[in-house]
């Protein structure tokens, strides 16, 4: 029954976000301005629309408490989904990820949802187009013996420029100085050295490809928390001149009309970026900020 189900463009559109987030029926109604086709004109109609995909097996759904009261469904593409949009000989992602979400991980990924649904709508509504999306634990970056996964890493393109954004979703319950694993010390040393280990092999090869540099954007509960990372990668950088890493508040980014050509980010020097800017030596008009010095035992400042 569901290999004969026809799929509109605007289905196909939520089943692609589906692929890269879980999401609740708010969420999809927000991203759907982004789908091909007709937005949903209101959240029944999307849910009626979800329930019929769910009854044909592309779509699945949970219950969960709300915030505010009550209970609210967040749904997520089952592995017949996933084929349907990206084939029978695509590899499918791990049994994880079509599965119910475990509650130590659900605040995380419900805002990380937020974040890429957000993304999403602002690169439509941006003419930002979105060349690919790897979603969380896809991506690895390997130097050495050292690994990090980004939450997600979106590859953009924006006035026939690339830009590649890694997005790592700060709780605010991380150590920042410390040498553990999932620190933010560790993440800024191995995400540094990459870069440095990136660029350093396109030198080397004559700069024969596309120079191989991306940026990585931490959102955070706080702003002090954003002074502290900010701060910290300063210390952390093996090339001051280098714009690597960019911070946010989680407020601020999914507030902003515009949060990925915004110059809503701030730099390791206190001056304020946008994360898709083609002209990146220009000067926004927003005085830059004094950071506040890096606090060592400020592990979970918000």
């Amino acid at each position: 029954m569901a290999n004969t189900v026809t799929l509109s463009a605007r289905d196909l559109s939520l089943l692609r976000l589906l692929s890269w987030t879980p999401a609740t029926a708010t969420l999809l109604l927000r991203a759907s301005t982004s789908f091909e086709g007709e937005p949903f004109t209101d959240e029944r109609r999307l849910r009626e629309r979800l329930q019929a995909l769910n009854a044909t097996g592309l779509v699945r759904s949970w219950s969960t408490a709300h915030a505010g009261g009550g209970l609210q469904k967040y749904y997520k593409l089952t592995p017949l989904g996933f084929e349907r949009f990206y084939g029978p000989e695509a590899q499918k992602p791990l049994r994880a990820f079509f599965a119910e979400i475990s509650p130590a991980l659900f605040e995380h990924t419900l805002k990380l949802a937020e974040v890429i649904v957000e993304t999403v709508r602002a690169c439509h509504a941006g003419r930002v187009k979105i060349q690919h999306v790897f979603r969380e634990n896809e991506l690895t970056f390997t130097v050495g013996s050292d690994q990090v996964q980004p939450d997600c890493f979106f590859r953009l393109e924006f006035g026939g420029k690339p830009f590649n954004v890694a997005f790592e979703l700060d709780q605010g319950t991380e150590s920042l100085d410390s040498n553990a694993e999932n620190s933010i010390r560790t993440k800024l040393r191995i995400y540094d050295a990459y870069q440095e280990t990136l660029l350093s092999d396109w030198n080397a090869s004559e700069k024969t490809w596309e120079r191989p540099r991306f940026r990585l954007a931490f959102l955070t509960p706080s702003i002090d928390r954003v002074h502290h990372i900010l701060s910290l990668a300063a210390r952390m950088t093996c090339n001051g001149r280098r714009r690597l890493v960019f911070a946010a508040t989680q407020d601020s980014f999914l507030a902003d009309p515009d949060p990925i050509r915004s110059p809503i980010c701030l730099d390791h020097e206190g001056h304020w970026q946008s994360l898709v800017d083609l002209y990146p030596q220009s000067i926004h008009h927003k005085e830059p900020v004094r950071l506040k010095p890096f606090m060592a035992d400020a592990n979970s400042i918000w």
